[in-house]
């Protein structure tokens, strides 16, 4: 371009790109907004504006004001439109081929003059970063187009494929698809499609979502918006918020037919890392895995009235474990400190069917995964003024999940659980213009979530077989383990989740400013039947033990006397008020300003039921619910465009932002009230037969709850069960934090393309802090200074009472849910972005550089299991340490090439690596070391001399040499020798997935028509070579043993026993090669895997 010429119209182009924007309320519509300029450059009052969707004849109309700008809201996705100016006395403009984006505001001026045309060129040549510079990009977002969706490697067909293309945003586990933005919960994620969230409902889910396939077929979305900073006040997440929109129906017949498929034997590769004579080296996850469809949309009335519909199956066959589990094939005889033996498996499996249980087995097939999917969408333009759209959407699945595998543990098919869910939704969204300078924009919507979740096989008793065992040969209660039996959160199970939603804002454009004010409204109906462990649940420390009846660990839990089992049941409603306003201001040309303030207020329909013991004994309530804990969320923003030749500008944002948490987390005390049910705990610390402790049963209907032998000396007929008791403070708040953001983009003079450089920052204002109240106070202290609860604070585990100042009345977790103020994220991401090397080859790159802490990672949809997945020094401290999603570096690049060989046939190929830190992982003593009844003590990472051990033979000297080398050389303990270990501060290896795409288009039966053949290659390094690809990490949750506590000596040192492997070689926690997530079998993540794809659209 001339460069005298680009000066010359930069302050159009400038200031029309600052123009005042319309929000985007909802994030199911786009944008449209600009100046009508003469000649001269002078702003052109009471010119109408006139806005054509071309597909569907779809129109608005919108008058100048005395700026001569424009603003249009409620506007179709994607396009093309066709945009033109009129007024009397002057030359009509007009603009074709504009394409608008999801949530974003694109900004376009006119120009009424004889030098539009050469106006027009110069705004095209601008237009290519048009969607960055402007003033309505102030947070932090990115914007997934078509032809994004067309190139970018999709190897699951599901969000997560689509959300990791935000440099921010990480998939920080592959197996499950769990989403992290900038650190944060998976759970704190929003998303939604055509304003209805389609997140789990209930958050029982670790990655967020409801089902193991996508919500939505992927072939319904026409775009994605995602955002970790979005400072409009109708939005309010503290982790990712990922919209989508479907497609619409148009003018023109149009639609597609697909069929994808892969199958394990040829489509999923060899496992590397495992000798070929290993049952696990060829993938036995599952067999096959296909998918099928259509799309159609069509005009049922001409220029007003449309359709769009969907359906689409999903079916995977043959699903069982994958190689990652704790047996090992290669031991001969007894298990080791981390792995089961096949002859120890055998065992047990054989004295659980003489004890009339039915274990199930390793090898078996679990049975098929189905989905089917479906949806409906009407777009009704009412006239210029007013337009509508319905979506109807029925989502079902079956899903077996298949459980209890690890580094160093095996669950038998009798473990595994089905899981049947469905979804039906009906969204209402209108968009209207009631004036020239006043428009509103709503939407209502109702969804209602179904699932039931049964055993595996026959209703029975959970059995859990701890086979590690001390330098003596006794049983110590260290890994490894077996997993059979009914697994005891599926005893009974069934949850339905009834969702409203309703929204409206009204937007007025009063020249250099834009008010919105709006409300909106969320209900769930909750019902859930959480019938724990009703059928019992056993843990036996050794095989022998197993075989004789002698558990170390029994739990059941009953309905209380006068209560039933529907009275178990948490029935009650959640309601969140939100009100809003904010004021968009146009300071001057350059600089844009947004503040606002939002308001969410939680509402409850009723209380736990009281329990006065309760109060009693812990002083305070338990029936504290969290309505009314209202939170006023400000918000500020800014843009500024600076005056220089290529586009640069300063971005930023302030404000407080909240989450609704998984209302299980709310449901816990409705359930654990410890009113309405009974729990029974029998804790056997001598491992002998005990005649004042209830016989092993199997029979899951007639589980005992008295003596053995009343009659034995000490011994009382019937014991007091005890109360299980969830809370939450009265105070509590949901999860909020602060978040800060500070962003510059400049156009760079080469290959059209720009460099972003994005800082954000989230400050804990309310995050989650879960206690136990019932640890009881301490005995003593540890040789290290931390607390011990054992009867015997010098003694080992065997023999010993845990939590030896209890409340007896009590169960072990009696938890407290309450907030912290701890934790903090930092994320720095430098982007090239919307690079064209040519016509044909374009790409983006980016590093993220980041950092997040929290207190209490919030894994679980139990209050007691959020509580223990954790890893501490003392329980129930509030001491920030990384999070489970903390992802220090990560690297983004992503490169596609087309070329059209033949007609407008599209050759592609598309390449999108993603390289990251390793997953997070905390060292500790591989038992309860503190005496808490948990296994998650920071483990004292010992200099030479420090601790004694319990083996000083000749073969226990040699493993201790070995046990400190391993210390000496390790990256993190060799730093930290005479300290306690970090929370999460070691760290797994590297990263690195290469995913591909290859698209080839065919010309069609008729005009118009194309075929399409797809392949998409997940982990194509490993496809070059099986053992490139391979992620090693430490399984959830996150922690790996490094010694085992047995005491400490009389000179206060601690004594150690040392974990060791067939060999007898000192063997600490093992990390595993991860092959493929725990009930995702389908995603594969250590194997190359293909999905082959055909398509026919017309």
């Amino acid at each position: 371009m001339n460069k005298r010429l680009r000066v010359r119209v930069l302050p159009l182009v400038l200031a029309s790109l600052l123009a005042s924007s319309p929000t985007m309320a909802q994030n199911t519509s786009a944008g449209l907004s600009g100046r009508v300029l003469d000649a001269a450059g002078n702003p052109v009052a009471g010119a109408e504006v006139e806005i054509l969707h071309v597909p569907s004849g779809t129109t608005k109309k919108v008058t100048t004001d005395a700026s001569g700008r424009f603003s249009a809201s409620g506007l179709r996705v994607g396009g093309p439109f066709v945009v033109d100016a009129e007024k009397s006395g002057m030359a009509k403009a007009e603009r074709k081929d504009v394409y608008l984006k999801l949530a974003e505001d694109t900004t376009l001026d006119l120009q009424m003059a004889a030098e539009a045309a050469s106006l027009e060129k110069i705004e095209v040549t601008a237009s290519a970063a048009a969607t960055v510079f402007q003033a309505d990009n102030k947070g932090l977002s990115t914007t997934i187009s078509q032809r994004d969706l067309k190139n970018t490697p999709s190897p699951s067909r599901s969000i997560q494929d689509i959300a990791r293309l935000d440099p921010r945003i990480v998939i920080t586990d592959r197996g499950d698809g769990s989403i992290s933005a900038a650190g944060q919960n998976s759970r704190y994620n929003n998303i939604s499609v055509d304003a209805v969230q389609v997140n789990d409902p209930f958050g029982l889910n670790s990655n967020g979502m409801p089902y193991v396939g996508s919500p939505i077929s992927v072939d319904t979305i026409e775009e994605y918006n995602i955002s970790t900073a979005n400072y409009d006040v109708s939005s309010s997440t503290v982790g990712a918020e990922i919209n989508a929109v479907t497609k619409s129906g148009t003018n023109d017949l149009h639609g597609s037919v697909y069929y994808s498929y892969r199958n394990a034997s040829h489509l999923v590769g060899e496992a590397g890392w495992l000798p070929s004579d290993n049952p696990g080296y060829d993938y036995k996850g599952f067999k096959t895995d296909w998918t099928a469809g259509f799309t159609v949309g069509a005009p049922i009335v001409k220029d007003t009235l449309f359709i769009f519909a969907n359906y689409e199956e999903t079916k995977t066959t043959g699903l069982g474990a994958d190689s990652a589990n704790g047996l090992d094939f290669s031991l001969s005889g007894s298990s080791t400190s981390n792995k089961v033996s096949p002859s120890d498996l055998q065992k047990i499996i054989d004295i659980a069917k003489t004890k009339g249980l039915t274990p199930g087995d390793f090898g078996t097939v679990a049975g098929n995964l189905t989905d089917k999917r479906g949806l409906v969408k009407l777009d009704w333009n009412i006239n210029d003024y007013h337009r509508a759209s319905l979506t109807l959407r029925d989502t079902k699945e079956k899903q077996p999940i298949i459980q209890g595998n690890a580094a160093n543990s095996v669950g038998l098919s009798s473990y595994w659980y089905n899981k049947d869910s469905e979804t039906k939704s009906y969204t209402l969204n209108f968009y209207d213009d009631w004036a020239d300078n006043f428009s509103t924009e709503g939407s209502l919507s109702y969804s209602k979530f179904d699932q039931v979740a049964t055993p595996n096989g026959p209703n029975q008793p959970q059995i859990f077989v701890n086979l590690g065992v001390d330098a003596s040969g006794k049983p110590n209660g260290s890994p490894p383990f077996v997993d059979f039996g009914a697994d005891q959160f599926r005893h009974y199970n069934v949850l339905g989740v009834k969702t409203y939603n309703g929204f409206f804002a009204g937007t007025w454009n009063l020249g250099e400013h834009v008010v919105k004010v709006g409300a909106d409204i969320e209900q769930r109906d909750i019902y859930n039947l959480f019938g724990r462990t009703e059928f019992g649940a056993y843990t036996f420390w050794g095989i022998d033990n197993f075989q004789k009846g002698i558990y170390n660990n029994y739990d059941l839990y009953q309905p209380a006397d006068g209560y039933t089992l529907a009275d178990v049941a948490a029935d009650w409603s959640y309601r969140q008020w939100g009100i809003f306003a904010q004021d968009t201001w146009q300071l001057t040309d350059r600089l844009s300003l947004q503040y606002g303030l939002r308001m969410d207020i939680p509402q409850t329909s009723d209380k736990p039921v009281y329990n006065a013991k309760f109060q009693q004994a812990y002083g305070f309530r338990n029936d504290n619910t969290i309505s009314g804990n209202y939170l006023i969320e400000p918000r500020f923003s800014f843009n500024y465009n600076f005056d220089t030749q290529r586009m640069t500008q300063l971005r930023g944002g302030a404000g407080l932002f909240q989450s609704a948490p998984p209302t299980v987390w709310l449901t816990n005390p409705y359930q654990n009230n410890g009113m309405t049910v009974t729990t029974y705990n029998f804790r056997n610390a001598a491992n002998a037969v005990n005649p004042c402790l209830p016989a092993f049963s199997a029979d899951p209907y007639h589980q005992n709850t008295t003596a053995a032998d009343p009659t034995a000396p000490g011994c009382s007929a019937a014991r007091a069960g005890q109360m299980t008791v969830d809370t939450i403070d009265k105070d509590f708040q949901l999860p909020s934090v602060m978040k800060f953001s500070l962003a510059f983009d400049r156009e760079l003079p080469f290959l059209s393309s720009i460099f972003s450089a994005e800082l954000e920052y989230l400050d804990t204002y309310k995050g989650i802090w879960y206690q136990n109240l019932n640890i009881g106070a301490p005995t003593g202290t540890l040789p290290d200074g931390r607390n011990t609860y054992y009867k015997n604070p010098t003694g080992g585990t065997s023999g010993n009472t845990n939590r030896s100042n209890a409340n007896p009345a009590f169960g072990q977790a009696i938890t407290y849910l309450t907030n912290t103020n701890q934790g903090k994220s930092t994320s720095l991401s430098l982007q090239w972005k919307q690079v064209k090397f040519s016509d044909d080859l374009f790409g983006n790159a980016s590093v993220t550089l980041s950092n997040a802490t929290e207190v209490n990672p919030g894994t679980s949809s139990q209050a007691s299991s959020n509580f223990s997945n954790n890893a501490w020094v003392n329980p129930n401290e509030n001491i920030a340490s990384p999070t489970n999603y903390n992802v220090p570096q990560r690297v983004n690049l992503s490169l596609t090439w087309q070329h059209r060989f033949f007609g407008d046939n599209v050759t592609a190929i598309t390449a999108f690596f993603d390289g990251h830190s390793g997953q997070n992982y905390s060292w500790v003593f591989g038992n309860d070391a503190n005496g808490d009844s948990y296994s998650r003590d920071l483990v004292y990472i010992p200099r030479r001399g420090d601790v004694a051990f319990t083996d000083n033979s000749a073969a226990g000297l040699a493993r201790q040499e070995q046990f400190f080398q391993y210390i000496e050389n390790d990256p993190y303990l060799s730093k930290h020798q005479g300290e306690i270990a970090g929370r999460n501060r070691a760290v797994s290896s590297w990263v690195n997935q290469l995913d591909m795409s290859f698209r080839q288009e065919i010309p069609g039966l008729f005009a118009g028509n194309k075929g399409e053949f797809r392949l998409d290659v997940f982990n194509f390094a490993n496809l070059l070579n099986k053992d490139w690809g391979q992620t090693s990490y430490v399984g959830f949750p996150y922690t790996r043993t490094l010694a085992n506590f047995a005491g400490v000596t009389a000179d206060g040192k601690y004594i150690y026993d040392l974990p060791k492997d067939a060999n007898g070689n000192y063997q600490p926690g093992t990390k595993i090669v991860y092959d493929a997530g725990r009930d995702l079998k389908t995603n594969v993540v250590s194997r190359w895997s293909v999905m082959a794809t055909v398509r026919y659209s017309f």
